[in-house]
């Protein structure tokens, strides 16, 4: 965590989501693409409906930006591919 404070000053926007495997089956992989989006961007935005609409956005609000997010305790592929 130390590093993460660190080195999250070089980038234009950060987020650091612990225990993705237990809070993605406990609220949802569209509730964590809202934080990324929000701790990146620090703007209220619409609620993710859905998970390919929530990739599609952390896509294009996100691309051509320097951004640092950090992903704790992912168990599977799908979770990777939705939040990164």
């Amino acid at each position: 965590s130390s590093v993460y404070e660190e080195i999250s000053r070089k980038f234009d926007g950060c987020c650091f989501l612990e225990n993705i495997r237990e809070e993605s089956s406990k609220k949802g992989l569209e509730e964590l693409q809202q934080k990324i989006l929000y701790g990146v961007l620090r703007e209220k935005i619409v609620q993710v409906e859905r998970v390919e609409e929530g990739k599609h956005m952390i896509k294009h609000r996100l691309c051509r930006r320097k951004v640092l997010i950090v992903l704790d305790d992912v168990d599977q592929l799908d979770q990777l591919k939705a939040l990164a």
